[in-house]
């Protein structure tokens, strides 16, 4: 399972993508799934599921926390978290 960053633009994504890079987590940036957009142009970052407590901390420390965070299960079915 991944969970999925998603932020409101490349940029951003990208942003924390380097500033997970650098904490030593492995972040791949993504264009948000057709299914979960909320708009029209929104980008993710994927992290492991066990990397996800730790990501969010990191990224709020940086000013640069997600708009929404989703669960990607295996069979690819998605699930907002509240």
């Amino acid at each position: 399972m991944h969970y999925l960053l998603t932020f409101r633009s490349l940029t951003y994504a990208q942003r924390a993508a380097r500033v997970l890079e650098r904490a030593g987590i492995t972040g791949t940036v993504l264009r948000v799934p057709k299914a979960a957009a909320t708009r029209g142009c929104a980008y993710c970052v994927s992290v492991a599921a066990r990397h996800r407590d730790r990501s969010l901390q990191i990224l709020s420390a940086a000013g640069l926390g997600p708009e929404r965070v989703l669960l990607r299960h295996e069979n690819g079915k998605l699930e907002a978290e509240p």
